[in-house]
């Protein structure tokens, strides 16, 4: 079970490139790490049953100075939720304070704060054994290995999630067998599987030896992080800081959450590469030559963060060939283009670069890894998640706001290539007005690095909001129609989950997964869910039985309707709405989405008179004439590229049609009850040749509306204008915010009581440098879990 970013390599060669000695077989590896041994001759696990009793294994503790080894597997780590605990863990002596150990005459609890090497136990050599490919055929036995390779890839990125490490190391023990496992920010290598209760035994024995006498930077960690206990000056002052937060003020919230006392605290130091001379103007200074301060660092205090990506491979690192996003950012600002964060300071952390990709060739055909180098990048704005967006008014004009910022950076030749749910979010000016900010820019590129480089190396972006071409050509070039559909599927995301809408509240859950979520097999590579491929090539969301405002129950297309209370008034109606006055324009129709262009002038206003309890009439709503005209354009855009040549070829040789004996059985069978409109020979019938003229003159005028249409796409200003002409209108309902419809673990709505949607949106992103790693988040178990 081997995948492209796993290899398995010779013990010695394992030996011989990470600990970097000049072992070239057994026999120097045994002298190497047996050298480290106080008695190079004796095996301390010869005597061990096998990996049937973690205790046992405990009893070589004296192997690893100022470490221990620790039985875990009863009870997780208080900071993590899924309350995962490992088998076995080494463990330092003295581990930081901050962290609380097991109550005493309890069982051990796992601290991914503080373990050094993890170790996982199995009985079975071969079943369990996620790098044996000898019995692939077993279905039974390739479930039991894909869970185990689970496991520790989970295990991997959770010791990732809390410590700060530069690569890490993690034991399985298999029976009588054994193999080690070392993971930097590129890949995994792996030892071939050896019997540790033999000779082999020396390896493991000189391994944890080796461990515990080596430096800090040896053994993974990044130098420049540093624990902070809650009980020391920094931490104090961290508590300090973090008291007395005032209602509106969401800086020091969201600085207070972060304070949690089972989570580690850190000092970290980042580089200060930014321009000290202002670079020119224009796409070419992102590529140039900018003047930094050399050496110059400076020092944050953090807390628990606020989201991290999943995975193991590409965290918190510059994959190779990416511009620092910190000189993007500086090049955007310098160019005025709003709506986007400030740099601090950013910067490369010298001396930690993966070296996987180095050596992954020689022992894995067809590897191609990626050098990983770790980055630091500190922003000056602290903004609030997307879906924590007011009301529907206030979600439309972020999505302008970053439609702008869009733009201004496209017209000076830089592309995003990530607009996400995770990439949009909320910031306060000083002024207290909140406005939409475009972040994340690491994957942008410039138009002339497209042209440059041609195809993508793989699918560059976040599945849920991908285009439906981004997904089905893996190596496409973004452009900018991709760019504006996937602002489109961010907008239907918050829509569908936050603002009432005529779908039924039990459909939403699987609407979400299948939209958003979904993929569809193509051969030999997974591509674009068919409902998203659909909506967007018809121009319409049809999804199930829609439950009207007025009770009724209907299948129809998706709108987004007034809530059900006396806050949406009707046009003509004055007064207080909540927290101002409005006024509201009737539909035409209900259930269908309409321009006020479009509206009849014989509609029935609604009685102004409206109960709190009673249904809300039916309103025009802003946002599905918003959906409704991007729609449009996607449609015949998705149209005109699916669609035959500009011109079709008339043939003048048809066959006159009376002649052809499909008509002449047709007019003996219709003799009886014949049809003049149909009749093949009446005298209104015109010539195949006519009808195909006639037919190529209609599909001109067709494709010219199809133009039209797709034209809009083609630039920023079109959408921007709508969202505009929107945002002006008197009518936008009020107090319109709805509970979250994400599905529970029971696979029914959540409602206030379930999941934060902060979990899927933030789940939704991936590391920006595993863009070849992309998968849907709804494929089955057996691929789940990504490297």
């Amino acid at each position: 079970m081997v995948t492209k970013k796993i290899s398995t390599i010779p013990v010695a060669e394992f030996v011989r490139i990470f600990f970097q000695t000049s072992a070239s077989n057994a026999e120097g590896v045994y002298e190497t790490l047996g050298a480290q041994l106080q008695d190079p001759t004796v095996n301390p696990f010869a005597e061990l049953p096998g990996a049937k009793s973690e205790e046992e294994i405990t009893r070589s503790s004296g192997l690893c100075p100022d470490h221990e080894f620790a039985v875990t597997r009863q009870k997780g780590d208080k900071s993590e939720g899924s309350g995962r605990a490992i088998d076995l863990g080494m463990y330092p002596l003295e581990p930081p304070q901050n962290m609380g150990t097991a109550d005493e005459g309890e069982p051990l609890r796992t601290d991914w704060s503080t373990i050094e090497v993890g170790i996982e136990c199995k009985m079975n050599s071969t079943a369990q054994d996620p790098f044996d490919e000898s019995h692939d055929g077993d279905k039974f036995d390739a479930i039991s290995r894909r869970k185990v390779l689970d496991r520790l890839l989970y295990e991997l990125e959770l010791i990732a999630q809390h410590q700060q490490r530069t690569f890490q190391y993690i034991v399985l023990f298999l029976g009588a067998f054994a193999r080690i496992l070392r993971a930097d920010k590129s890949g995994i290598f792996v030892t071939d599987k050896f019997d540790y209760r033999g000779e082999d035994g020396l390896i493991i024995a000189g391994y944890f030896r080796s461990l515990g006498l080596a430096s800090p930077t040896r053994r993974g960690f990044d130098t420049t992080a540093t624990r902070v206990s809650s009980r020391s000056a920094e931490g104090k002052e961290m508590l300090r800081k973090g008291r007395d937060v005032g209602e509106d003020d969401h800086v020091k919230q969201m600085f207070s959450d972060s304070l949690d006392l089972h989570w580690p605290w850190w000092k970290l130091e980042v580089p200060d590469e930014t321009a000290i001379n202002s670079a020119p103007a224009g796409p070419a200074a992102v590529a140039g030559k900018r003047d930094s301060h050399p050496g110059k660092t400076r020092s944050y205090l953090v807390g628990k963060p606020y989201f991290q990506a999943s995975g193991v491979i590409g965290r918190f690192t510059r994959g190779d060939g990416i511009e620092k996003e910190g000189v993007v950012l500086e090049t955007l600002k310098e160019n005025k283009v709003q709506f986007i964060p400030t740099v601090l300071c950013h910067g490369d952390i010298t001396g930690q670069r993966s070296i996987s990709q180095d050596h992954c060739p020689k022992y894995h055909q067809g590897c191609e890894l990626k050098t990983h180098q770790h980055y630091r990048l500190v922003v000056k704005e602290v903004c609030k998640p997307l879906y924590q967006f007011k009301d529907n008014t206030e979600l439309a004009f972020v999505m302008w706001c970053c439609l702008k910022a869009h733009s201004q950076a496209y017209k000076i030749g830089i592309i995003h290539c990530d607009i996400s749910a995770g990439n949009i979010l909320l910031y306060r000016t000083e002024d207290g007005c909140w406005q939409g900010m475009l972040n994340d820019w690491e994957m942008s590129k410039t138009r002339a690095q497209q042209e440059l480089e041609g195809r993508q190396a793989g699918r560059v972006g976040t599945w849920q909001f991908l285009s439906v071409n981004a997904l089905n050509c893996p190596g496409k070039k973004i452009v900018i129609e991709d760019e504006l559909e996937s602002f489109f599927h961010v907008l239907l995301y918050m829509a569908i989950h936050l603002l009432h809408h005529n779908i039924d509240d039990r459909d939403v859950p699987q609407f979400l997964r299948t939209y958003f979520d979904g993929y569809s097999a193509c051969h030999d590579r997974i591509a674009c869910g068919h409902i998203k491929s659909l909506v967007m090539t018809t121009g319409r969301i049809d999804w199930g039985v829609n439950k009207g405002q007025d009770g009724v129950s209907r299948t129809g297309r998706r709108n987004f309707i007034s809530p059900p209370t006396d806050n949406a008034r009707p046009l003509g109606q004055t007064g207080q709405a909540g927290s101002g006055s409005s006024s509201l324009q009737p539909v035409a129709k209900p259930y269908d989405c309409v321009a006020p262009s479009q509206q009849s002038e014989g509609n029935q206003e609604p009685s102004s008179s409206t109960s709190p309890t009673a249904p809300a009439p039916n309103y025009y709503h802003p946002l599905n004439y918003i959906f409704h005209r991007i729609l449009s354009w996607f449609k015949a855009y998705y149209t005109l590229q699916n669609s035959g040549p500009e011109e079709p070829a008339v043939k003048r040789d048809v066959r006159p049609r009376a002649t052809t004996a499909e008509a002449i059985l047709i007019n003996e069978l219709d003799s009886d009850d014949s049809d003049p409109d149909l009749d093949m020979d009446s005298e209104q019938s015109s010539s195949p040749v006519e009808d195909a003229l006639r037919a190529a003159a209609i599909y001109r005028e067709i494709r010219a509306a199809l133009k039209k249409d797709a034209e809009n796409l083609r630039s920023h200003k079109p959408i921007l204008q709508l969202f505009k002409d929107a945002l002006i209108s008197p009518s936008w309902p009020v107090a319109d915010r709805y509970p979250d419809r994400k599905p529970g673990k029971d696979g029914k709505p959540a409602g206030n009581h379930g999941p934060k949607l902060s979990t899927l949106v933030m789940r939704s992103k991936r590391p920006a440098s595993a863009v070849d790693d992309l998968e849907p988040p709804s494929k089955p178990y057996k691929r789940i879990r990504r490297v």
